[in-house]
């Protein structure tokens, strides 16, 4: 029980990074850039990798979740101390709104251990309708 919690709260736990190549895109742009996945002080056995776009109406602060971007299913085992890479890519819907002070966009990644433990991120990210 006490190793649990030491890895939760250490320095070294388990965790998740999506590292996007760039945080500004135009509707209907690829997006790319890839999961980090980290292992903690103790052997992790992976179950899924779920990554959502999610948008923010900030007058209301209601969160809604566009469309699944990624689920990655896997058996994989993690040694202690351990980092997986796993390339991202995603291609935004056309019809979506340009960030405004109102608008928010952003990933919402988790990944899922065996024993139903997940770890989550957030990547912010600027939708424009055109680049210059």
């Amino acid at each position: 029980m006490l190793s649990m919690w030491n890895n939760l709260f250490s320095k070294r736990s388990k965790h998740v990074d999506l590292i996007l190549d760039s945080h500004e895109f135009t509707p209907g742009e690829k997006v790319t850039g890839s999961f980090r996945l980290t292992c903690g002080r103790s052997k992790q056995k992976l179950k899924r990798l779920e990554c959502d776009l999610v948008v923010k109406d900030t007058n209301t602060n209601e969160e809604r979740v566009i469309e699944t971007a990624a689920t990655i299913l896997m058996s994989k085992t993690l040694k202690p101390d351990e980092e997986a890479v796993i390339p991202f890519s995603y291609v935004l819907p056309i019809e979506l709104a340009s960030t405004s002070q109102n608008i928010t966009y952003r990933f919402h990644t988790r990944l899922i251990f065996n024993e139903n433990v997940n770890r989550t991120d957030h990547d912010d990210i600027k939708i424009i309708q055109n680049k210059t």
